[in-house]
């Protein structure tokens, strides 16, 4: 390739690199909003490759037409808690993004002695997203998403730039001590994976999936603290609201009533959210707590049980006082 050829690559990506840093953003908060639904727990960030790296890649790797050879210029990084959760995030981006192609290396072949950090990326098109986030079915861009867990991203954040982007020759007892991190990681996934097995077993696993399901909702509307015994305490009275067979999934029941009322939801937080005037002066106090979207569901589903249960736990004006917003 030219030098004026690469030259013109790089100003029409300088020229386009605002719509895959829109495309970027946009596939990331779809992935939030799926990951909301299906409980999955993940840091979700996003980014449009730098021009100097766009330039580097072309550069180094000599390409003759980086425009369809470049498959990263907008990417979305999915942070999951352990190595038990990546098939979660497979599926979920699998079930709803339509990837064009995906790289899965966990199951590739490699010796007992051996260690590597293992690839999960997928190549997904805009025309896959929503049709309200403003994409055609006929847009062609793509984004990258890569996966991994929270140990493989710090190892990964740390030895990028040593081992696949080095200014220079990296000594063999650096790269082997790098490589050899690596096993920390293994390590780390498979003890996490062994602790949220265990704790799925304790008699108080679903109060604390609920309780933890509220807050994810919660922080899409509000970014203030919350007393976390006060919500165990209302979640628990809550929960009596619900059907029995209907409590492992309610979580899932949470996502959907905030994703169908987000309107209303985000008007009653810029009215009677805790940073609001009335909040600050202490009315409407359960609207800072995670629970409240749990109550405004119940309220919408299951009034007279709520009330029911709720007075037999709790005081009537929290409730009545919810009641007059809804």
């Amino acid at each position: 390739m030219t030098t004026q050829a690469r030259d013109k690559a790089r100003r029409r990506y300088i020229a386009e690199r605002p719509a895959y840093e829109k495309l970027a953003k946009a596939v990331a908060r779809q992935i939030q909003i799926l990951s909301i639904k299906d409980q999955l727990g993940c840091n979700v960030t996003c980014r449009a490759k730098d021009v100097s790296s766009y330039v580097k890649k072309v550069i180094e790797k000599d390409l003759d037409d980086p425009w369809n050879e470049i498959y990263d210029m907008a990417g979305v990084r999915v942070i999951v808690r352990h190595s038990g959760d990546l098939d979660r995030a497979v599926r979920l981006i699998k079930e709803n993004l339509s990837p064009i192609y995906t790289i899965d290396d966990r199951e590739s072949e490699t010796g007992e002695d051996q260690l590597r950090y293992p690839r999960l990326h997928f190549q997904v098109r805009a025309s896959a997203l929503p049709s309200d986030f403003g994409y055609g079915p006929d847009d062609e861009r793509s984004c990258e998403i890569q996966v991994r867990t929270a140990a493989a991203d710090l190892w990964a954040g740390m030895s990028h730039k040593f081992l696949y982007k080095p200014s220079g020759e990296l000594p063999r007892n650096v790269r082997r001590s790098l490589y050899g991190l690596l096993a920390l990681v293994e390590v780390y996934d498979r003890e996490v994976e062994r602790a949220v097995a265990e704790l799925a077993r304790l008699p108080d696993h679903l109060l604390n999936s609920i309780v933890d399901q509220a807050e994810r909702i919660y922080y899409t509307f509000c970014a203030t603290s919350y007393n976390l015994e006060l919500s165990r305490e209302i979640l628990s009275v809550v929960l009596q609201a619900v059907d029995e067979g209907d409590r492992p999934q309610y979580g899932e029941i949470l996502a959907e009533f905030a994703d169908r009322e987000h309107h209303r939801l985000a008007e009653i937080y810029q009215r009677y959210g805790p940073v609001t005037e009335v909040g600050a002066e202490g009315s409407f106090v359960l609207v800072g707590q995670p629970e409240g979207i749990a109550i405004f569901e119940r309220l919408s589903t299951t009034p007279l049980r709520l009330a029911d249960v709720w007075n037999s736990y709790l005081p009537e004006e929290l409730l009545l006082e919810m009641r007059s917003l809804w």
